[in-house]
């Protein structure tokens, strides 16, 4: 893996350092400096798992995204805005909120709509895993764990948009108003999977189950 932009994207100790400035320029429709991974099918089984942290350098309580599986485009839809298949997005610092587009895909739209909400901690690592069936029917379903918690699952729901290529990944800090003198987050241990292989084979462990189950 090798550095970026100088104080934007840079390698330390083995973690990708992403920051963000208040003096930034925008680029597509935000202000960004985000770690693209590969690109998956648009049908079939796919993961993505991140370790990540917020670093205590953040000043801004507003939104900011944190990671995405983008849609890719196909030839004549660069300027068509589709929402993305599954979205991270971070508010006041140390909450997390999972995104999906608000229409019945493969319909396009470019709004979503919020389907989880899990608490983290600033300056403390942390491990999402997004595990999605891409599917244009209703035979596919998408995942979401946080620390090997689920925190987020759907069935019997079309999960992919009629693209000839499936989605992307991207990690870093994205936002839509600079608010702040800077943000800044870590990634490390970035890891993507195609195949049908159950969570504790693709993870080396079993999921963890949701503290109010711990509880009964």
């Amino acid at each position: 893996m090798l550095s970026g932009i100088s104080d934007r994207l840079e390698i330390i100790n083995g973690a990708a350092r992403t920051t963000l400035y208040g003096a930034d320029r925008q680029t597509n429709y935000g202000y960004r400096t985000e770690i693209r991974l590969g690109t998956f099918p648009n049908s079939g089984e796919c993961w993505s798992s991140v370790d990540f942290m917020i670093d205590p350098s953040w000043t801004t309580n507003g939104v900011s995204g944190l990671g995405s599986w983008y849609p890719t485009p196909d030839a004549g839809e660069e300027l068509l805005v589709k929402h993305v298949n599954i979205g991270l997005r971070l508010v006041n610092r140390d909450t997390l909120f999972v995104n999906v587009p608000a229409a019945v895909l493969p319909a396009v739209s470019s709004t979503g709509k919020t389907v989880a909400i899990a608490k983290i901690q600033q300056g403390q690592w942390h491990t999402v895993t997004i595990r999605v069936n891409l599917q244009t029917t209703a035979v596919g379903w998408r995942e979401v764990y946080l620390d090997h918690v689920k925190i987020f699952g759907e069935y019997n729901v079309p999960t992919a948009y009629e693209d000839a290529v499936g989605p992307s990944f991207k990690m870093g800090p994205r936002t839509l108003v600079q608010d702040y003198d800077k943000v800044r987050m870590w990634v490390r241990n970035a890891k993507q999977w195609i195949g049908n292989e159950s969570f504790s084979t693709v993870m080396r462990e079993a999921p963890v189950s949701p503290s109010r189950m711990l509880r009964q």
